[in-house]
Order: structure tokens, then sequence, then C-alpha cells
């Protein structure tokens, strides 16, 4: 398992390219497994080098930005302080039984201190690899409400801008696994959202097409409801047949925006409410709990009680 990575990091690493004017390929697609090849990920991190420099690393972090609807993301951004996040951050290594993890040395009310390791010692992390993560990091602090969040690999300043040179320089210097991080303000308490298609939670992937929008808003409103494609095309106004053409020229079908809608509304009650898990999976739209479970698995890389343990926020 330690040659997998995170699939939600790949996602945002080709937003974060897509944010930067850079071409993110076709490695990392909208939906998929909970972890991917160490491979992908570092071909993504490589295609990035090669169109952007080392310097646009640490900024790929702010593609998770368009990528609340992610339930990684939610998990993440749901954290109450900086400490709290961190954490989080690290639950997730061990979820997905990274080689590489994040050692906070130090963290207060305005800054922190961590080290990018890996627990393989024939495999420490790329200083590519550093900046990509430390720049996801300052990310979430800034997704979980700090404000003026900054970053350094070394002494070089990295996050929220990097010069070329000083990456470079910090690279050679064996220096990019270690991060400081600043910040003003405090983090928010998230506020307990209403699971409707408007809220950025539950909302559309930024790389769908219209057709794929308007499907998934529909399905979204109501996770249980048991509509076939012909049913919900005639709602839209559209042949089903063409629906479907259109959906699978952007490499979608109903059936992905159908199992995208019940895994995001099942990651969303998980998170912030109390039902009980049998409960969230039927309003979710599963056909049963075991299928509920199956998809949180090889999605998220954990079954819905251990989601909800690490991450959950409740009603309190």
């Amino acid at each position: 398992m330690s040659d997998f990575a995170s699939a939600a990091m790949l996602r945002v690493l080709a937003q974060g390219l897509r944010e930067l004017g850079l071409d993110p390929g076709t490695a990392a697609p909208p939906t998929g497994d909970a972890r991917v090849s160490l491979a992908a990920k570092r071909a993504v991190v490589a295609r990035a080098v090669a169109q952007g420099g080392l310097a646009c690393l640490p900024a790929l972090g702010r593609g998770l930005h368009r990528l609340a609807h992610e339930p990684t993301h939610q998990a993440l951004a749901s954290a109450r302080s900086a400490r709290d996040l961190f954490d989080r951050w690290q639950r997730l290594e061990r979820y997905i039984h990274s080689r590489h993890r994040c050692r906070v040395a130090s963290v207060d009310a305005g800054g922190a201190r961590i080290r990018h390791e890996s627990i393989e010692p024939r495999s420490r992390p790329s200083p590519a690899e550093d900046l990509v993560v430390a720049g996801v990091l300052a990310a979430l602090l800034e997704a979980i409400g700090m404000h003026e969040v900054r970053a350094w690999v070394g002494d070089a300043a990295a996050y929220p801008a990097a010069d070329e040179r000083d990456m470079q320089r910090a690279a050679a210097q064996g220096s990019t696994s270690s991060w400081t991080f600043a910040w003003s303000g405090a983090a928010k308490r998230p506020a307990l959202p209403d699971p409707a298609p408007a809220d950025a939670r539950l909302g559309c992937d930024p790389a769908w097409p219209p057709a794929a929008r308007d499907v998934y808003l529909r399905l979204i409103a109501d996770p249980t409801r048991p509509w076939p494609l012909p049913a919900l095309a005639q709602e839209i106004g559209t042949p089903w047949r063409s629906l479907q053409r259109r959906l699978a020229a952007s490499g979608l079908s109903y059936s992905i925006l159908r199992a995208e809608a019940r895994l995001r509304t099942g990651a969303w009650r998980l998170l912030y409410t109390a039902d009980p898990i049998a409960e969230v999976g039927f309003l979710s739209g599963f056909s049963d709990q075991p299928h509920f479970t199956r998809e949180m698995r090889r999605r998220v890389g954990m079954p819905p009680a251990a989601y909800r343990e690490a991450f959950g926020q409740g009603v309190g």
C-alpha cells in the first residue's frame, strides 16, 4: 500500500494547474478510488514542474478551494483549529498508508513548524513533493478561516508566492522538507450547512459540462428518489439517449453522477448530523448498508463509521 497516494490530492493538483492556466493532462478524473499510484501523482507533479517550474508547486494547493464538494475536503476543512487540521491531515496519511508523513514540531495561535518525512528511509519525499504538500496545507489553513496565511520552506518564502531561484536553492540545500507557517485570525466553527444543491459542499465539480450539472443537481435534490435516466431526462426536457451521449462525450455517465450524488450526501450526513449510519445510507440513496460501506471504502478509503469517528462534527 505504500506505493499509493490520495486520489483527492491528485484532483487538487489538477485543479490547481487549471487555476494557473497550465495543462493538467488527463491524469486526474473527476471521480475515482480513494487511492492512486504514487507514480500517477509524481507524473502530475513532473508535468507541473515542466510547465511552471518548482515555484508553481505551492500554489497548486489553491485548487482545493474549487473542490469543496469533495468528501475528503469536507473532512479536513471542518477543522476547528490549526492543530485540529494538522491532526486530521495526519489521520488521512495513516488511513491511506502514505509512506510520507507530516511531523508537527510546534503549533500555536499564529503559526506552526512542520517537517515532511518518510517512514521508509529509502523513499524520502522529493523537493517537488515537499512543495506540493506545503502548499496544500497552506490552502487548507485558508479553508478553515485563517487570514494572511504564509509559508516558508527552509528560509525561503513559498506561499502565497514563491520565487523560482529561491525554490531551486532550497531544493539544492535539502531544506524543502522543513516548513514554517504563519497566519492571523482563528478558525471559524463550521456552521451546520443545509444539504441543498446550492451548498458548495454538495455542489458540482467545476470540470463538469452543463449536461452533467443539470443531471447532478436533480439527483442531489432528492437522492432517495429511484428515478431512471429516461424519467430524469424528461424532467430536464432532453431526449434520454441524447443526454446519455452528452455525458459520454465528457467521460461521464448517469451511473457515475448518481453514485457521486449519493456519496456526497452520505459524507455530508456523516460529518454534520447524528443520524444512524444505516439511516444515512438510506437517506443518501444507497440500496442497502453494505452498498454504502463498499462505496465509502472505495472512494474515501474508510467505512462510514471510521469516517464519522475521525472527522464528524455532529450537531452540537
